[in-house]
């Protein structure tokens, strides 16, 4: 399983590798829209880092989704801010997380599963 991690900030890289190992994923890192659109075979799952400084996040999110329509797209940002979460989930993003939570479920948004499922988990923990 491939997940790809349009991420620019090298401690979430890390936390997103950690995570994967011990689930046998591969992690592919891409930084712009072109790395990402480059990447590869069809990731299971995508991450994208909705405060990534070296692309337009929501751009980003729009090209994956046009390019893969049925991967589930994990988006996760500042919990401050709310409009730019609602962009994303707009956008494409099946699942739409504060960086808190994001990093407290992460194996287990890595972990294969349908990704309609994954999202709704995901929201319902969210608005726990």
């Amino acid at each position: 399983m491939i997940v790809l991690a349009v991420v620019d900030d090298l401690l979430f890289q890390a936390k997103i590798r950690e995570a994967a190992a011990p689930l046998g994923i591969e992690v592919r890192i891409a930084k712009t829209l072109a790395q990402a659109q480059d990447a590869g075979a069809d990731p299971a799952v995508v991450v994208v880092d909705l405060n990534v400084m070296s692309a337009d996040p929501l751009e980003v999110v729009r090209a994956l989704r046009a390019h893969h329509p049925a991967v589930a797209i994990i988006g996760y940002g500042s919990h401050v801010q709310a409009e730019l979460l609602a962009q994303a989930r707009a956008a494409g993003c099946t699942t739409v997380l504060p960086r808190s939570a994001f990093v407290q479920q992460l194996s287990t948004l890595l972990t294969p599963v349908d990704s309609e499922h994954r999202g709704h988990r995901a929201t319902r923990r969210r608005g726990s």
